[in-house]
């Protein structure tokens, strides 16, 4: 047994096999524009009058002071799990999102990283508590993801299973409902879902640049310290569609210190706002950093996720669709033995016949 997959599951190795990847998302206007309504009021004259707003045109108003005001206590109540629709606002929002086709700029990263198995963090502005979130990317697995995507990602998080817990239980073949086979709720516990103005955090959306903060300083505690475990370095990619978050992120980004994340050796921060035109600064820590912009179709060139060495071997080493499936993963692991011997010195090193330490 190389390592518990409980613990092992929360990595990604890029192409060169030399890093761990993972990937933190906004929500709103970044991966879907959501339908919910903040509810400001509006100076008219010498009046306030109550005007709903999406969170779009909140990025653009909730500075101008003089003009817009609001009362957080019921702003933002169906951003919560205390609205009338209870915990299923988050979910009922995203299905309607996708219903009517809004996509956010990031819809393909997310989607891509869903299909890699890739370990990623949700840090939204909304107040959410993590099981209402989580239970909206079940719907998305469940009800968005095509069969060949479903067969990918099942056998990219068995591959991860087979690798680091030989004593492995999981179907060999995904069945049933997807979100709730037993892998894959391993590898959704193991992401992070976070509302920052969650009750549980606070319950305050009155300064998301400062929570988002902290609440990616947290993740990227995690992802050092399981670098560190692992021997090896990572790299965080982090999106958003607010200017002023992303400003902030990118702010905080350039004055880390690399002794406070010494595994992490690169960050990503992109800015979605003007989807034809995203943003991409990255700081390579000691290094300088890059500034890209792009006026290509979203989600293609300059995507912070990449396909990953074992996402590039999925058609490989496993069947893709219900055609093959009398050709399961063992059988194909078979066949593949010599493929698998060479990579697996790209993957583990000198390491990789070690019994690793808790």
């Amino acid at each position: 047994m190389v390592k518990k997959f409980g613990e092992f599951i929360n990595e990604e190795l890029d192409s060169d096999g030399n890093y761990l990847l993972y990937y933190a998302f906004d929500w709103d206007d970044n991966i879907l524009m959501m339908p919910t309504k903040i509810l400001m009021q509006k100076r008219v004259g010498d009046e306030w009058i109550d005007q709903p707003v999406s969170t779009a045109e909140f990025a653009e108003v909730r500075s101008d002071t003089e003009n817009w005001r609001i009362d957080y206590d019921v702003a933002f109540i169906e951003f919560r799990d205390q609205g009338s629709r209870g915990d299923n606002a988050f979910l009922e929002d995203a299905r309607s999102a996708i219903s009517q086709g809004k996509l956010g700029p990031a819809w393909n990263d997310f989607i891509e990283c869903l299909v890699n198995g890739s370990i990623f963090a949700i840090i939204t502005a909304r107040g959410h508590e993590s099981p209402s979130m989580k239970k909206g990317v079940e719907w998305i697995i469940d009800n968005v993801l095509t069969e060949p995507q479903l067969y990918e990602m099942y056998n990219n998080l068995r591959k991860f299973e087979y690798f680091y817990d030989m004593e492995t239980e999981s179907e060999r073949i995904l069945s049933g409902v997807p979100s709730q086979n037993q892998l894959v709720q391993k590898y959704l516990g193991s992401c992070e879902f976070v509302g920052v103005s969650a009750p549980s955090r606070g319950g305050s959306p009155a300064n998301p640049e400062k929570a988002k903060e902290d609440a990616l300083l947290l993740f990227g505690q995690k992802v050092n310290d399981y670098a560190k475990r692992l021997g090896k370095v990572a790299k965080i990619g982090f999106s958003d569609d607010d200017l002023k978050n992303v400003k902030h992120i990118e702010d905080l980004v350039d004055n880390l210190h690399h002794e406070q994340f010494p595994n992490i050796v690169e960050i990503v921060v992109k800015g979605t706002k003007d989807p034809l035109n995203i943003t991409k600064k990255v700081l390579k820590r000691g290094e300088q950093e890059i500034t890209e912009t792009s006026h290509q179709t979203p989600g293609l060139e300059n995507s912070v996720l990449t396909l990953t060495q074992f996402g590039n071997q999925a058609g490989r080493l496993n069947p893709q669709g219900p055609i093959n499936r009398q050709d399961d993963f063992y059988n194909q692991f078979i066949r593949q033995t010599k493929y698998l011997a060479k990579t697996s010195k790209d993957i583990f090193g000198e390491k990789k016949n070690k019994k690793s330490s808790k």
